[in-house]
């Protein structure tokens, strides 16, 4: 789909990782890191492999600028910029996935989807890029893209297990296996992969109740995924791709299944390059939102988007024009049946929203050291109307070694099918039988955001790195964190709408909040010798609502964060990694008026792995993972776990 990236190193990334790496995610053509208009960062196939992979996030959670969201000890989401989930785009291979519609959380299930072992890197891009993509890129985007279909065949097994220290804490099993190559040399090539990992849920004494209360531990996870692909070559500069992935996704209960199936055509000409995509989403909410009920769901995306890439050799420039038409729709009977005791009660359990969009991006070459990248999308909504989401991007580089980096830009976010529907509703206020109850609304309008960078990035060879500053404002944040359970104060509260029959109060979505993140990004890579090389990275972050009479600081932000790896390779066949993750102190609970807050002590975690190439073919690897048992067991309920120090071991069969 749209391509490339930008800015400092990438967090733990590879040691040959250059700024003349080539990404796909922050422009509409391929550029390298040197050259990209945005902020990237890049983790390769070789960093991933160095350790076991259940959970993407917690791999992304080691990038410069990412942090990971919680919900208690559930599966963790991934904010960018002290940008909370819902506001980053998940991609595979540029294909928008987003469960959101299904389940009304955040970005903690698309993170999954593919097996760990069939990615080739990921590629974020921290800041926003709606004037590419549209709503849901506020924040960032992150693009997780597969192994391609070679002109040999090549296959690949990999599995891994986890054995934890504690007997009452939960194992864990990965294993996944690919294939790939041509049925007719140079014309038709065939890729399948499939994957299963499952975190066993720890026991339920593994909380010590005389100092931890009734706080569980983990839950169990376990994921199915399978994928297939076709690529067609019918003649010379056109390629068409067919793909189909079926996944499954079992979160302490809470099951996602699934289907996806894409068709496309890429197309080289003396003029320019043309590519086109039709995708289909459903994702099956088998379970539902509630605990303790089973109220399945189904969620449905269709999109067809393309691009026109034009070089205007005379002008300097690269002229990119695109568009998009999507239309998500959902069906759920328990959730958009409108009020519970009501007389049109599950009259309509049906919702769904057209939206359409126009993109133009020009990249000006005014030097050969400096480059100007303007660009803005046009989407309109079906019920928010139409909303321009601006971009300026220049880059300069100073010497073959220094860059300077700057960009404004303007981004949207409509509300979600579930926000915008006065016809949805959910139990809330922590029970579903005298808490309280939540619907979306016709009234609250998109969100809107201001965010400024300016970066340096240095890459003398061995030695590279860089500086980044970043400033978001949003405004008009959709918000349903106001509400209660109390029949008494409920009316005082700006967002309640009134009484269900059976007295529960009601409260709906609303705009209320300011939000202010800014904070700086730091990288650092070193190549010591040969055999020895070290990266490092840090980041400041300050989110705060700022929407009301006094700042109020946001959950799960820790200000200070930062990641230190090294790795040594004493032969051919040996390798040694080590790496360390330094997590600030945090506030996992403050209430709406900024009064009462419950903060998380900071902590470290240190992770060591080995590996040994037997052959061409094998590679055995294992390590000690939170090598200090470090993490605390928590003791309220919003506070969140570390898993505990556990060993693996893994074997990786490449043909």
């Amino acid at each position: 789909m749209l391509a490339c990236g930008l800015f400092t190193l990438p967090a733990l990334a590879a040691d040959d990782q250059t700024l003349d790496t080539v990404v796909v995610t922050a422009s509409s053509t391929e550029q390298t890191l040197r050259d990209a208009p945005a902020s990237i960062s890049v983790i390769t196939s070789e960093e991933i492999a160095k350790r076991p992979v259940q959970e993407l996030a917690e791999l992304l959670g080691t990038v410069e600028g990412v942090t990971l969201t919680r919900n208690g000890n559930q599966v963790p989401g991934v904010q960018i910029r002290g940008l909370g989930q819902a506001y980053t785009l998940m991609l595979i291979d540029g294909k928008r996935v987003n469960s959101s519609n299904a389940v009304f959380r955040g970005n903690d299930y698309d993170t999954g989807w593919v097996p760990a072992a069939e990615i080739e890197r990921i590629e974020v891009v921290r800041g926003p890029m709606s004037s590419l993509y549209g709503s849901d890129a506020i924040g960032g985007v992150v693009n997780i893209i597969t192994r391609k279909i070679g002109k040999t065949w090549r296959g690949s097994v990999k599995a891994d297990a986890v054995v934890q220290e504690d007997a009452d804490a939960g194992n864990a099993f990965i294993t996944s296996a690919s294939v790939s190559g041509p049925l007719i040399a140079d014309v038709l090539g065939l890729r399948l992969s499939g994957g299963y990992d499952k975190r066993e849920a720890d026991d339920s004494n593994i909380n010590d109740p005389g100092i931890n209360g009734t706080q569980s531990g983990f839950p169990k996870v376990e994921n199915r995924q399978f994928s297939g692909a076709l690529n067609w070559r019918p003649a010379d500069g056109h390629e068409v791709g067919l793909s189909y992935d079926r996944n499954r996704r079992n979160h302490d209960g809470f099951i996602l299944e699934r289907e996806a199936s894409s068709l496309s055509h890429s197309g080289r000409y003396g003029f320019g390059t043309s590519d086109i995509t039709f995708n289909y989403d459903e994702t099956r909410n088998q379970t539902g939102t509630v605990s303790g009920q089973k109220n399945p769901n189904k969620a449905t995306s269709l999109s067809l988007d393309g691009k026109l890439v034009l070089p205007w050799e005379a002008a300097n420039q690269l002229l990119t024009l695109g568009g998009e038409l999507r239309r998500e729709k959902l069906r759920d009977r328990a959730n958009l049946a409108g009020l519970p005791g009501t007389a049109g009660y599950g009259a309509n359990p049906e919702a769904e929203v057209a939206q359409y969009a126009l993109f133009i991006e020009d990249e000006f070459t005014l030097r050969d050291d400096l480059k100007l990248t303007l660009g803005n999308r046009f989407d309109h909504h079906e019920n928010f109307g139409g909303h321009n989401s601006p971009r300026a991007y220049v880059v300069y580089h100073a010497t073959e070694s220094v860059s300077f980096k700057a960009g404004w830009a303007r981004a949207f976010r409509a509300p979600t099918l579930l926000q915008g529907s006065p016809n949805w509703g959910s139990v809330s206020c922590g029970s579903a039988v005298t808490g309280c109850y939540i619907i979306g609304s016709e009234d609250i309008k998109p969100e809107t955001s201001t965010s400024k960078e300016l970066g340096v990035q240095f890459d003398f060879g061995k030695v590279g790195g860089g500086v980044t500053l970043f400033h978001n404002k949003i405004k008009d944040m959709i918000d349903i964190t106001s509400r209660t359970s109390n029949v008494a104060l409920a009316p005082t509260y700006a967002n309640f709408v009134g009484y269900l029959p059976d007295g529960r109060p009601i409260f709906a979505y609303q705009n209320i909040a300011s939000v202010t993140t800014k904070g700086v990004e730091t990288s650092f890579r070193a190549e010591l010798s040969p055999q020895w090389a070290m990266r490092a990275n840090y980041t400041y972050t300050d989110a705060k609502n700022t929407s009301g009479a006094r700042d109020i600081p946001m959950i799960y932000r820790p200000r200070h964060s930062a990641n230190l790896g090294a790795d040594w390779k004493p032969d051919d066949n040996w390798s040694l990694n080590a790496t360390a993750r330094y997590s600030g102190s945090q506030y996992i609970s403050v209430s709406s008026d900024g009064q009462n807050r419950v903060k998380k002590s900071a902590y470290g975690v240190v992770d060591l792995s080995a590996a040994y190439r037997i052959n061409k073919m094998l590679t055995v690897r294992a390590g000690v993972l939170n090598l200090g048992d470090e993490g605390e067991n928590r003791d309220v309920s919003t506070d969140f776990n570390e898993e505990g120090r556990r060993y693996f071991v893994s074997l990786a069969a490449d043909f």
